[in-house]
């Protein structure tokens, strides 16, 4: 990558915002390329250009050089080298918070910047440089106010392992028109590998799990990409409604969620999932920086499955989510059939009190399945059981309320008839299931799986087709 370009790209981009910026590109090199991680590096850049801009007063500057260096006195591959300083003429930093800035989650205690930052922010930037193999520094300037962030990163591409690599990429970075388009090389985050395949060779382990981060910082997010991302496969959005979208499409293995975030926050998000029967199964971490007793006890009330106050142990938390999907998977077998048998002997089980009573409730709903007024009371009285009986054994055994637990067995049933071959309209099928209104019907059904009745109907229709085109 020719870091000139990519540097006049990221400020151009920031001073769109921040019109009042003066800026400036030092070099005696007319270009130095080196190997980098476009969709990694920028983030280095974006951070330590903000970070600047944050403790800079009124008409600040920034300069930034950009030079060569051979130091044989250094230790491979840092003997040679791209140096990059971006020095701002802001307020500087206490000598005495000097060393802890790139700690995760550290804060400078500097009164008079214009943002309060995260703490995220520089301990991603110097865990993306030391991927790269290269050192950050910092420190306040001489004779002048304002600080420099100093990066090494090695140049040339023999220190870069075969697995850091695009495989037969040769292409040059100039014969492209931007930044953003391909890149040319890509150093991807850490992957385990097996040493002992049998022909001797190192097999590449797939990442097996998946998880959801729904977090509007974007200095936490990127962060928790970036660490996460070596452990599962990682997806990620910015509030709650783009996060149910993308669970319905893609089905988690878990959900980390901050609570305080736009749109859709993360209390409604996780209520959402857990009332939902396509989606209540999915353990869900609630990422927040409120952490009284309080917050904690109402968010495992809601049925969080653990809640994670900020600043958080990486360690911690990713063993949490290893421990919460590890607990699933063995859930899932036990009701899939795939636990390991005593001998493969058959021991017959009576029926507890639980199953029986679920075995009298559902057969309630389904003889009053076309009867809009079935409630709670309709069933707890036929069953033989208190109405709050009823609700706590549900939320026991189901998650659900009694009144979601009904919806969603109606929707179960449509769901059945949509399939079926018999061509039913919206508005027989809503009252065939308890439904009075067709769009009320259509509503609660989307929102169960995903899309509406008749776009199902449509996939439903285009799945037979391809079945009998094969």
């Amino acid at each position: 990558m020719e870091l000139h370009r990519f540097f006049r790209y990221a400020i151009e981009k920031m001073c769109k915002e921040k019109k009042s910026l003066n800026h400036f590109i030092i070099t005696q090199m007319e270009s130095l390329k080196v190997w980098l991680d476009p969709n990694n590096f920028d983030k280095v850049i974006f951070n330590l250009l903000s970070n600047s801009f944050k403790h800079i007063q009124n008409e600040g500057e920034i300069n930034i050089y950009i030079n060569s260096v051979n130091n044989s006195s250094n230790v491979y591959p840092l003997n040679n080298y791209a140096e990059i300083i971006i020095e701002d003429n802001g307020t500087g930093i206490k000598e005495s918070e000097m060393e802890r800035i790139f700690e995760r989650f550290y804060q400078i205690s500097d009164d008079r910047s214009r943002s309060k930052g995260t703490g995220i922010g520089l301990h991603l930037s110097m865990s993306l440089i030391k991927m790269h193999h290269g050192t950050i520094t910092v420190k306040n300037n001489e004779n002048k106010s304002g600080c420099s962030f100093t990066i090494h990163i090695p140049l040339g591409c023999s220190h870069l392992s075969t697995e850091e690599l695009y495989q037969n990429s040769n292409k040059n970075i100039s014969e492209q028109p931007s930044i953003e388009d391909q890149p040319l090389q890509h150093i991807p985050a850490s992957i385990e590998e097996n040493e002992n395949s049998e022909d001797g060779t190192k097999k590449v382990i797939r990442k097996k799990h998946s998880i959801l981060i729904v977090e509007d910082e974007d200095e936490i997010r990127n962060y928790l990409l970036t660490e996460l991302g070596s452990h599962f496969r990682v997806l990620s959005c910015s509030n709650g409604k783009e996060a149910l979208d993308l669970i319905m499409h893609h089905m988690p293995d878990l959900v980390l969620s901050d609570i305080m975030m736009p749109e859709v926050n993360g209390i409604t998000l996780l209520r959402k999932l857990k009332q939902n029967i396509k989606t209540n199964h999915i353990p869900v971490i609630l990422l927040t920086a409120k952490n009284s007793e309080k917050d904690y006890i109402e968010g495992l009330s809601l049925g969080a499955d653990a809640y994670i106050a900020k600043p958080f142990n990486l360690d911690i938390l990713i063993t949490t989510i290893e421990n919460l999907i590890k607990n699933r998977e063995i859930l899932r077998n036990n009701f899939s059939g795939k636990q390991e048998q005593n001998d493969n002997i058959e021991v017959a089980q009576p029926q507890s009190a639980d199953e029986k009573l679920m075995q009298k409730v559902l057969k309630v709903i389904n003889k009053n399945l076309n009867n809009p007024d079935l409630n709670a009371e309709m069933i707890a009285a036929e069953v033989g059981i208190s109405r709050v009986h009823l609700y706590r054994k549900l939320k026991e055994l189901t998650n659900q309320s009694t009144r979601d637990f009904i919806r969603n067995i109606r929707l179960k049933q449509a769901e059945i008839l949509l399939k079926s071959e018999k061509n039913y309209s919206m508005s027989e099928i809503a009252q065939l299931v308890g439904f009075n209104n067709t769009t009320y019907f259509s509503n609660a059904f989307k929102e169960l799986y995903g899309v509406s009745p008749s776009k199902y109907t449509e996939r439903c229709k285009e799945k037979e087709e391809e079945k009998k085109d094969e």
